[in-house]
């Protein structure tokens, strides 16, 4: 079972693919991660898209195409979900002739629905481990206050591509570049949409319930959807 999470920054993308993760044993490949990695490591990728990450842009096709196919040659046979990539039609083509090439099926890719007012709220409200860069908000903070989750760390801090400013950026050119790949993917029957203006439970609920129809058409036809249709 291959996935797409798909919608604006904000939208609940990296809380829901983690949950999805956890509860049928998927590999996650978030490309908003791996770059961070990069970045904080300080290698020739990384010092390359820092600049851009800062000021709430997207790095270049080429850069983020190179990164996700060697994550995607490492992930197991259980299948993947794809969170922040593809974010333009060029990678979305792309990715259909990747998985092609690799022998796999993107099977559905689920849109969460958010409004740009509950966006700018949620992104100033965000904050992250330092040390290992874990996501919180009010709603899905720490189980213990002050101590991170995944690894037990003290010092909290706002990204930089949250402040007002780089949000504004990041949502036009989500407006402007992004959201044609509903058309495309809809084209091919593979686009779901969920309320994502719901609680995380809610939205949670509603994936499942995707999902569950997802495994059994998958078990009575084979599968949904094949790349190797295009």
């Amino acid at each position: 079972m291959n996935l797409i999470l798909f919608g604006p920054p904000g939208a609940g993308k990296g809380t829901q693919a983690r949950l999805i993760q956890e509860r049928h044993r998927l590999d996650l490949i978030s490309t908003g991660e791996i770059l961070r990695e990069e970045v904080k490591k300080g290698s020739a990728v990384g010092l390359k898209v820092k600049e851009v990450m800062e000021a709430g842009g997207f790095t270049t096709d080429d850069i983020i195409l190179e990164i996700f196919e060697n994550r995607l040659k490492q992930c197991s046979q259980e299948g993947v979900i794809l969170d922040g990539i593809p974010r333009t039609l060029n990678q979305a083509q792309k990715i259909d002739a990747m998985f092609q090439r690799l022998g796999l099926d993107l099977d559905m890719v689920i849109q969460l629905n958010v409004n740009d007012e509950e966006l700018m709220k949620r992104l100033s409200q965000r904050f992250l481990c330092k040390a290992c860069g874990a996501p919180y908000t009010p709603e899905e903070a720490p189980r213990v206050e002050g101590v991170c989750d995944v690894c037990s760390g003290h010092e909290f801090v706002r990204r930089p591509d949250d402040e007002a400013e780089a949000v504004k950026t990041r949502l036009d050119v989500y407006n402007e570049q992004t959201k044609p790949l509903l058309q495309y993917y809809s084209a091919t029957n593979r686009l779901k949409v969920v309320d994502g203006m719901k609680s995380v439970e809610e939205v949670k609920a509603q994936i499942e319930s995707l999902l569950g129809e997802l495994q059994l058409l998958t078990r009575t036809s084979g599968c949904l959807y094949s790349a190797k249709d295009i």
